[in-house]
């Protein structure tokens, strides 16, 4: 699959990596709940679950004290050793379902050891039993029966708290929880024989423990005698993880595992046989390297075109067969990464992070792979019958800790943000983590792709993590970088937020910049955060009277009905100031005093009736001012209300008349004969239908001429005769829908004869307002 390419820098890593076939480890546990053996003791009986406390002493009572080793003598020590034993000839271990519980047992074992449970001989040791303040100090198994090889302990149920088992091999330790206190609950772990092992002191009640030695059977030569050790491997490995972070070859190396795991059941955990090892020796190598190291799914598609299984070419699709095709030339493909899983089990927010094909480790592991789903697509036009694969598979994937912030931001913006959320809620605001947020702004772009409410709420998201951290710095570099150049007005309580960070002097001076960007094209929005600002924040009035300075500065560019020719939005389009922000502009500037500023934003809107609505969006927009005290008498409101009051004086003073005939208008552009006729029909004061026999090609002619002109006129195709007839029927749409725009205007003129300016503007607006009166009582009706 894919082209065919060498990366000789990943040579040695893959050597390392092939080497490591052996899976299992020095020591494994697990806790399982199963059903439990009858076990009987000689002297005691048969025990209940959790055993008792009365057991417990009857099992002191006819134990003896637990000697330990020192060279070739047996020596009691309670200072080394407090524990009690029974040997295993006095104990009688059975039930029906016993067989098939220990068997689940030891397979886990063996497995986790790395060995195969069916060489294995599990021979009863001991019945161990540690009292209150019990404990084994650090110790090594001696070879209690020939061909020894690892010890298998299990916890019975029985009240108890600590006596951790502590488990040792080189420079690695385990420590294990070994209690098990409900009636099927049963602890286990194996640890190779020659292992240094302790067991802390109980702390309460008591703790049951089945010994078994482990053994090799007789003659049998193959099987491991001791834990595998990688020590070399993992040194050599690191040695070349740390040449490879230097090179810059690649971003990331991706281990194709060998086993199959779905997205749901994929872990460190469930990691079988030598993709286990791999995995731990990996683990070792990254930590030593700097490296981090995740599970993970790789998800491969390509199309190329499809070839019979001889070659030849599929150049039409008759409905072969497609799991018999080839893929010839590849023309399209994609890798990626998802599905990720933590060594701690966790589930990073990482997302699809894109895979390069240089990336995967070993470099032919999916050469002679069958494609999880293989589809024919059939030839178009000139193109002929194309394949596409789709492969899935597990691998564990490793990146220098440095570049985790870049690997995550390949598969997204959204992605980097949770990621960065996510370790500021792990270890709070610090040096550790203002590194990758300052990274993060740094990567900071609009994808064309992300031309939605995704991105205004990937930049919401970022601004309330700048805002958890307290860095103003921070802060202020990404509203300036991102929040300048993209805003879609969503993110207006997070940019609140932040102002409130960054402080007085530079919130002025960010503001300014912001409106001057955005409030040409998003002039609603901008107006509601300036409100924000007014009503939420400490800023001086004057800091906000300069960002509505530069609001009137750049008003005249937001009232344009059209966007400049170089404009480039990655939004929906040009938005023009509607009655909300009208309303919040006349806030504002009130607030901050600044009613010059607002007289001469009233009379540019004044100038932009095409942009701004006089009939419409001006009354709305004082309609909501009402409740805002003093803003009527301002000269701004005045000159606002003088000219919706005209607009609609001039439009609406008197009710539309009805149509004294049928002539209608009808300003058709197109010269043809057919359109002259139609012109004579439209201008006819008395005819009301008019047909056109005409043919198809004539009749969708006209049907485009009336559309686009907006005729008053129903039309339908008569499918009788040939050729077909275009029947027009005249009709009163344009009467009908003034007559509801005149309704509408009746409606603005009681609004705008309500909000009538006041203070010192009442005198000048008397005469019109007693106009609005007159109008407005005599046209009641339409009300």
């Amino acid at each position: 699959m894919g082209p065919d390419i060498e990366y000789a820098s990943n040579a040695a890593l893959t050597d390392i990596l092939e080497a490591v076939d052996r899976p299992g480890d020095f020591c494994t546990h697990g806790r399982l709940y199963l059903p439990m053996p009858v076990l009987a003791v000689e002297g005691v009986g048969p025990l209940s679950f959790p055993v008792t406390e009365a057991q417990v002493g009857s099992l002191i009572e006819v134990a003896g004290r637990a000697p330990y080793g020192r060279g070739p003598q047996t020596i009691v020590d309670t200072s080394v050793r407090d524990c009690w034993q029974v040997d295993a000839g006095r104990l009688n271990i059975g039930g029906h379902a016993w067989a098939e519980t220990f068997a689940t047992i030891l397979n886990a074992a063996a497995a986790g050891l790395g060995c195969d449970s069916d060489r294995l001989d599990a021979r009863p040791y001991k019945l161990l039993v540690y009292p209150t303040g019990g404990f084994f100090a650090p110790h090594r198994d001696t070879e209690k029966a020939d061909g020894m090889v690892a010890t298998l302990t299990i916890s019975l149920p029985t009240a108890g708290d600590d006596g951790q088992l502590v488990v040792r091999h080189g420079e690695r330790e385990m420590v294990i929880d070994m209690t098990a206190q409900e009636p099927s609950e049963l602890a286990f772990a194996a640890f190779y024989a020659d292992c240094a092992h302790e067991t802390r002191p109980v702390t309460a009640g008591h703790r049951l423990s089945l010994v078994y030695n482990l053994c090799i059977r007789p003659g049998d030569t193959d099987a491991p005698r001791h834990p595998p050790d990688y020590a070399a491997e993992i040194a050599a490995l690191a040695n070349e993880l740390s040449a490879w972070r230097g090179d810059g070859a690649t971003d990331k190396l991706v281990w194709l595992l060998e086993h199959d795991y779905s997205a749901a059941g994929l872990s460190f955990g469930t990691l079988k046989n030598a993709d286990s090892a791999v995995a731990r020796v990996l683990a070792a190598a990254a930590e030593r390297a700097g490296c981090a190291l995740h599970a993970a799914i790789v998800h491969i598609k390509e199309s190329g075109v499809a070839l019979y299984p001889d070659g030849d070419y599929v150049d039409r699709w008759d409905s072969p067969d497609a799991g018999d095709m080839a893929m010839g030339e590849l023309y399209e493909w994609r890798h990626w990464l998802d599905g990720w899983v933590a060594a701690d089990g966790s589930a990073p927010p990482f997302g699809a992070v894109p895979l390069a094909e240089e990336e995967l480790l070993p470099p032919d592991a999916l050469d002679d792979a069958d494609p999880d789903e293989q589809r024919v697509h059939e030839a178009s036009g000139n193109e002929g019958v194309s394949l596409e694969r789709s492969y899935r598979h597990a691998a564990l994937a490793i990146w220098p800790r440095s570049k985790t912030l870049d690997i995550v931001a390949s598969a997204g913006l959204a992605d980097a943000v949770e990621w960065v959320a996510s370790q500021l809620a792990a270890a709070g605001p610090g040096p550790q983590v203002r590194g990758p947020i300052a990274r993060l702004i740094d990567l900071w772009t609009h994808d064309a792709h992300e031309r939605d409410e995704d991105a205004m709420r990937c930049r919401a998201r970022m601004l309330d993590v700048l805002t958890e951290t307290g860095d103003a710095g921070l802060a202020l570099r990404f509203l300036r970088k991102a929040m300048l150049a993209y805003y879609s007005g969503g993110e207006n309580d997070n940019v609140l937020n932040a102002l409130a960070l960054i402080g007085e002097q530079r919130a002025r001076q960010f503001l300014g910049d912001f409106v001057a960007a955005h409030f040409p094209r998003r002039p609603d929005a901008a107006m509601a955060l300036l409100r924000q600002v007014a009503e939420h924040s400490s800023l001086p009035r004057d800091a906000l009277g300069t960002s509505v300075d530069r609001v009137v500065a750049v008003l005249p560019a937001a009232l344009d009905p059209k966007p400049p020719a170089d404009y480039w939005s990655p939004f929906d389009g040009w938005q023009t100031l509607g009655a909300a922000g009208l309303r919040d502009l006349l806030v504002v500037a009130s607030r901050c005093d600044a009613t010059d500023a607002a007289t001469t934003a009233a009379t540019v809107i004044c100038e932009h009736p095409a942009t701004v609505a006089p009939d419409r969006t001006i009354p709305t927009a004082l309609n909501d001012l009402g409740n805002e005290l003093g803003l009527a008498e301002t000269a701004a409101y005045a000159t606002l209300w003088r000219h919706a009051v005209d607009f609609l004086l001039a439009r609406s003073a008197n009710a539309p008349l009805p149509p004294e005939d049928w002539s209608i208008a009808a300003n058709v552009d197109c010269p043809c004969e057919l359109c002259d006729k139609l012109r004579a029909f439209c201008a006819d004061p008395v005819a009301r239908v008019e047909r056109f026999a005409v043919r198809s090609d004539l009749r969708r002619h006209l049907h485009g001429i009336i559309d686009a002109n907006g005729l008053d006129l129903f039309h339908e195709t008569e499918r009788r005769g040939r050729p077909y007839t275009l029947v027009c029927t005249k009709n009163r749409a344009s009467h009908e829908r003034r007559l509801a725009e005149y309704a509408e205007d009746v409606v603005r003129m009681g609004s705008l004869l309500e909000s009538a300016p006041g203070g010192e503007q009442a005198p000048g607006c008397r005469p019109l307002l007693a106009r609005l009166q007159r109008s407005v009582l005599a046209t009641e009706q339409y009300s």
